[in-house]
């Protein structure tokens, strides 16, 4: 078996079993494989603890081989049943992609939706997905920053940058590392220390005022410990006007900075530690109006238009100054310990981490100068999570194994503030606040035998029990001259334990050197958790319950004419019991508020593939398709189209359910990703690349049965080119991202008596400069 790394300036193939590890953050070693050909090492990437140094002082001879090197990378991967969508640097600072809002339209059957118009996001893979409204619930999506799961939607959405990939697994995980959920993963990797002197920058400067700045370096200290110091900021760029004021909206003003330290101690051991900060000042999203029925405010035509109103009495009582816009003022801080050890029969990996939060969301949600749904949120929570994983060496072929544990625990302090005081229906100021405290402990094993060498089979455990408490719950309505009575609720402790098995088995067939299929079962599982916005009854604290995805999947995987074509495709059914959506309850003598709710049974399907062609020197195509749908099985639930048809005619908010069974879900049924690159020489020394890519997304209903909560397809069309060197140590581009200039919408949700929007980023157009020395 042959395997390849890269120096500074060739290729070189070496005999032997396994010559290069690359270490990642998250402590797994990924081995370059020779099937046909090997992903090369990316430029700044980390080299792990079997370095290149060692290898060659083993005696390891260069030979050449005739094998055509795999233009599409990640060869590896093609010989795994798994469905990875693999997202690389250089498409992510081609979109621009900051936080993870931005990798929605990089990906089929994705959905990222920020929560409301503040910092937290939800996600959605597949169908499957929950809209956290308190950001205090496990996502069914897990995201992952060099190995260390970040549970909170504001820890998710934070800053993003010095990248080297973004990988998003699709079904239950949850049985090789980490935390178990239904949905999937997405795994950020951020870049590693080198062991040779790397340092770079890049600029990037478009409309609206805006500005990204990115910096790093990297090298070695002594022979056997490097660093790496990355750094970035980002301005400008608000979109949205005022509708009554003409002011602007949505200025970025936010940086980050992370290090890192790599120690080799000694030749089988590797240690990292990551410290990372953040600081997020910006002023936030503005949500458009759809529809009032407080004050029977006009929808606005412009989904880009806004406008804000902050009474003098909610800025003091929140804090805010008295000139506040919509607004960010997030920190978050952290740190993790990567160790990983050579036991010769196995390697050990442990990842410790810590991250702290502080978080403060100022928001205008009705999207009017009035006060009709106003929020201050301010949250304050801190992450510990420790995992010790035991996984075979790669020189094992014929088993591969992983067993671990992993345990969390997360504290969380949160108060939300409303001002409804101009809406009618509620003409008072709320406050609702509460502790939570959470832990998870799970046990993982994983097993892949190859019975012959084209049949492999695997199967996998994982068990989780979720301990989480919530106390201090208390709501507060301040006396107003409207609302001269003084409400005062307070909740006693309420628990949630979920303690459950998940399993998956599969099958991987190599029928031809590159052509594998596979099939797979899955049994996902996430704990259930709490309602804790806008609390004013006890019965709105029973916790929701746990809930469960039995997935089916089968698919293949495929490289013809010497690696310049690669057809992969898949087709899932998912059987979904007791799915947590963000609903609806109705309380008597106040109206409708949010709450987590179960759906006894839903049920989902659908196919995707991947097509990439290199079908000359230079052009790259590529093309990802996803097409899925879903329905409610057996679901009841209140109907917010009656209830509002009733309001409009009687002025009496009174309760209406609908039966929802064989309703669609509202998913976007088709999602496509496509786009084509080539690069021409000038010359020797030159090189100028033009590109354009695409995205479309189908309709989504949030709301089953209102076609006000009817987010429109859209398609989102992009144009660059890319001018540099041959040997790629610096750039300069030109772009127009969303070159149609089409107005879209990221989300639509309830508001008080009312619906509003947020949009999606109209048309930018920049430059970019790029030095990688």
């Amino acid at each position: 078996m042959y395997e390849m790394f890269r120096n500074k300036n060739n290729i070189m193939l070496c005999s032997g079993a396994v010559i290069l590890s690359m270490a990642t953050s998250a402590g797994q070693s990924i081995a370059a494989t020779a099937a046909g050909a090997s992903d090369p090492l990316p430029a700044g990437q980390s080299v792990g603890v079997e370095s290149h140094r060692a290898t060659l002082a083993a005696g390891a001879e260069e030979i050449t081989v005739s094998e055509s090197r795999n233009i599409f990378g990640h060869a590896a991967r093609q010989h795994e049943g798994v469905s990875v969508t693999h997202i690389d640097t250089h498409a992510l600072a081609q979109h621009q992609v900051t936080d993870v809002k931005g990798l929605m339209n990089l990906a089929p059957n994705l959905t990222v939706q920020p929560q409301g118009t503040g910092s937290s996001v939800n996600f959605t893979l597949r169908g499957v997905g929950l809209s956290d409204f308190t950001a205090n619930n496990t996502p069914s999506v897990m995201t992952y920053v060099d190995g260390v799961a970040l549970p909170i939607g504001y820890m998710a959405g934070a800053a993003m940058f010095d990248m080297v990939g973004v990988d998003i697994s699709t079904g239950p995980a949850g049985f090789t590392h980490g935390q178990a959920v239904t949905a999937g993963e997405i795994n950020i990797t951020t870049a590693g220390p080198t062991q040779k002197l790397h340092y770079g920058t890049s600029e990037d400067i478009a409309t609206y005022n805006r500005s990204i700045t990115n910096l790093y370096v990297s090298g070695p200290i002594t022979s056997n410990l490097q660093y790496r110091v990355a750094a970035f900021t980002q301005q400008g760029g608000g979109f949205q006007k005022n509708i009554d004021t003409g002011q602007t909206l949505g200025n970025a003003e936010k940086g980050g900075l992370r290090g890192k330290l790599a120690w080799q101690p000694d030749e089988k051991t590797n240690i990292v530690f990551s410290g990372n900060w953040m600081q997020d000042n910006s002023q936030s999203a503005g949500a458009f109006n759809i529809q009032d029925l407080s004050r029977n405010t006009p929808a606005y035509t412009n989904n880009l238009d806004t406008s804000w109103g902050f009474r003098p009495e909610f800025l003091k009582l929140t804090g805010n100054s008295a000139r506040a816009k919509p607004s960010y003022n997030n920190t978050f801080w952290g740190g993790s310990l990567n160790f990983t050890r050579n036991l010769g029969f196995a390697d050990l990996t442990t990842i410790s981490a810590f991250q702290q939060m502080y978080v403060h969301n100022l928001m205008d949600l009705d999207g009017t100068h009035y006060a009709i749904y106003d929020d201050s949120v301010s949250t304050n929570a801190n992450l510990f999570s420790q995992e010790v994983r035991l996984s075979s060496r790669p020189a094992q072929q014929r088993v591969k194994w992983a067993v671990g544990m992993y345990y969390d625990r997360t504290d969380m302090k949160s108060t939300f503030f409303n001002d409804y005081t101009q809406s009618g229906s509620r003409p008072y100021m709320q406050r609702t606040s509460y502790s939570q405290e959470q832990q998870a402990f799970s046990q993982y094993g994983h097993i892949r035998v190859e019975v012959t060498r084209k049949v492999h089979l695997i199967a996998g455990i994982t068990h989780e029990s979720d301990d989480r408490t919530l106390s201090n719950m208390e709501t507060l309505r301040y006396n107003t001259s409207l609302y001269p009575t003084p409400f005062d609720a307070r909740y006693g402790r309420h628990g949630a334990l979920a303690n459950q098995f998940s399993g998956m088995g599969g099958v991987e067939y190599q029928a031809l050197k590159s052509l594998m299929f596979y099939g797979s079962i899955r049994k996902g599982f996430k704990p259930g958790g709490f309602t804790a916005n806008n609390t004013v009854v006890e019965s709105q604290l029973v916790p929701t319950k746990p809930e469960s995805l039995l997935a089916y999947e089968v698919g293949f995987k495929s490289d013809y004419f010497h690696n310049r074509l690669r057809l992969n495709g898949d087709a899932f059914w998912y059987d979904y019991h007791g799915q947590q959506v963000s609903g609806l309850a109705f309380v008597q003598n106040y109206g409708v508020v949010g709450q987590y709710l179960n759906v006894p049974k839903s049920r989902i399907w659908g196919v995707e593939m991947e097509i990439d062609a290199n079908p000359v020197p230079g052009l790259l195509l590529h093309q990802h398709i996803g097409y899925e749908r879903g329905n409610y099985e057996d679901y009841s639930a209140l109907d917010s189209t009656a209830m509002t048809v009733a309001y409009i005619r009687t002025g009496v908010l009174s309760p209406y359910y609908r039966s929802y069974n064989h309703v669609d879900m509202g998913i976007p049924k088709l999602t496509l990703q496509g786009s084509a690159s080539y690069k021409a020489a000038l010359g020797r020394k030159w090189n100028l690349t033009p590109y354009v890519d695409y995205s479309y997304r189908g309709a989504q209903q949030n709301i089953p049965g209102n076609p006000l909560y009817r987010i429109s397809a859209y398609v989102l069309l992009d144009l660059g080119l890319t001018f540099g060197p041959e040997s790629g140590r610096w750039s300069v581009s030109v772009y127009a991202n969303n070159l149609l200039d089409r107005h879209y919408d990221l989300t639509r949700e309830t508001g008080l008596n009312g619906i509003f929007g947020v949009p999606g980023t109209p048309r930018m157009v920049g430059g970019r400069l790029r030095v990688d020395l």
